[in-house]
């Protein structure tokens, strides 16, 4: 069946033929009076696949710390649903054993779906507001940080073409820029249900600043690298181990070099004798949200 993104190549790979419209962020994230005109994009299937795999774990678990008017009736219309379906029912028992464990106060979160989809999403929102498809040399970079990383960031986007847009009364909000010297160089600041509360129930600090980047590939791999060197949790790599940074070179040839790692310490060293906030260089807070009625979601569920 013919669709109106016929014969262009897809936003996301920018290799493959589109085979679909995909919307730039999920359906099913919006109650149905709020699915009127959602941006569509050219996707394949392979991406599409992979984003609708991203989209599907994010419905059901970023629900669970939404602040947006429609907080509660998304719990109750849409996320109680899914949760029945015996797809979800292993992540169920993980909602709820995580829950359990931490004595109410948070749910289990994995960041890389997240990530993941904000990456994509970047992609869409520098195809659709300033006509740019990510060129080979270029990708994008999604990832969440403490709150007061948040004039930093508003700081590189007032710096270049400011965009702004609000789907969904509230459900999926955003704020971007593209750089005057370089068209495919875009910083986006994303807002998902009203500001989604990530981290320890304990750590004074908030962390909802979920920011994303397209631009060349050799600065993604080095912010790629950055946030796997901060993760508590990634493993150990050896020297001839593929880089993590995705340059597909050996780790030692790479960002494991003698040369790179004393340029990375120099620039921190430089970061912090400027006063430059450092949250944008710390790692994920603990990927855990505070849950709303999540007893109450449960219990319709089971």
């Amino acid at each position: 069946m013919k669709h109106k993104f016929e014969g262009q190549t897809c936003i996301y790979c920018g290799k493959a033929p589109s085979e679909s419209k995909d919307h730039i962020v999920g359906r099913n994230f919006f109650l149905v009076e709020r699915r009127g005109d959602l941006p569509q994009v050219p996707a394949c299937k392979r991406c599409n696949n992979r984003k609708s795999g991203f989209e599907n774990y994010l419905m059901i678990v970023l629900a669970f710390g939404a602040k947006h008017q429609d907080a509660l009736a998304n719990l109750q219309k849409l996320v109680a649903h899914r949760l029945e379906n015996k797809a979800n029912a292993k992540l169920l028992r993980k909602l709820e054993r995580g829950f359990a464990r931490s004595g109410g106060k948070t749910i289990p979160f994995e960041h890389a779906p997240l990530d993941g989809l904000f990456a994509m999403v970047a992609q869409v929102l520098a195809w659709q507001h300033f006509g740019v498809r990510l060129e080979d040399g270029y990708s994008a970079i999604a990832g969440t940080f403490r709150d007061d990383g948040q004039a930093f960031v508003d700081q590189l986007i007032s710096r270049g073409n400011i965009v702004t847009d609000d789907l969904g009364e509230g459900t999926f909000s955003y704020e971007g820029a593209q750089s005057k010297e370089d068209p495919h160089h875009t910083v986006w600041k994303f807002r998902i249900y009203g500001g989604v509360d990530f981290g320890v129930a304990d750590v004074l600090e908030p962390f909802s600043l979920t920011v994303a980047v397209t631009d060349r590939s050799t600065k993604i791999q080095n912010l790629r690298y950055t946030s796997f060197s901060h993760d508590r949790n990634a493993p150990k790599v050896g020297r001839n181990d593929p880089c993590p940074c995705g340059s597909g070179k050996k780790h030692k040839k790479c960002c494991g070099s003698v040369a790179k790692t004393e340029a990375r310490e120099r620039a921190h060293a430089l970061v912090a004798a400027r006063g430059v906030v450092p949250s944008t260089y710390q790692p994920h807070g603990d990927p855990r949200i505070r849950p709303t009625q999540f007893v109450e979601m449960v219990r319709p569920a089971q």
